[in-house]
């Protein structure tokens, strides 16, 4: 018999796998020890016999997270949203000043039609300025999120 992928030669044997593998027997027994992760409070226990809870994080302002040497508590999200916010406040006064300066070139003979073309184009480029903004803020917020998710699963185990 010949191997469909190699004709002319015979299949190899292939060696067994760990056991409970995909060319292994049959799984073993479970092994017993502590399930991973916190366990639910008991009642009538004390705190200190119910065994390992991982210890509360506690949210640190932006000056105790400035100042904490360990990094255990992150800046940049806290000033995402001021930073957000300014952005908004810079795109709409430029934009405002793009109005300005398109009133302004109105008051000129031979340029009126640029001038109605940048107040028609404003609102567009308000737009996808802020959509650019936002999707450079979503991706920085999701990147430290995913560093506190994988702090908390370190924390569990």
């Amino acid at each position: 018999m010949t191997n469909p992928s190699d004709p002319g030669h015979p299949p190899r044997p292939q060696a067994p796998g760990p056991p409970g593998g995909p060319y292994g027997g049959p799984p073993g027994p479970p092994q017993p020890g502590p399930i991973p992760g916190p366990r639910p409070p008991s009642p009538g226990v004390p705190q200190e016999q119910q065994g390992w809870v991982p210890p509360e994080r506690t949210d640190k302002g932006l000056l105790g997270a400035l100042l904490d040497a360990n990094f255990d508590s992150l800046v940049t999200p806290k000033l995402l949203k001021l930073f957000y916010v300014l952005s908004m406040v810079m795109v709409t006064l430029e934009c405002l000043a793009l109005v300005g300066f398109a009133i302004w070139i109105i008051s000129l003979d031979f340029y009126w039609a640029v001038a109605v073309l940048l107040i028609i184009a404003t609102p567009l480029v308000w737009f996808f300025q802020m959509l650019f903004v936002r999707i450079f803020m979503e991706a920085v917020v999701v990147r430290f999120k995913q560093a506190e998710y994988l702090r908390i699963i370190k924390d569990k185990v």
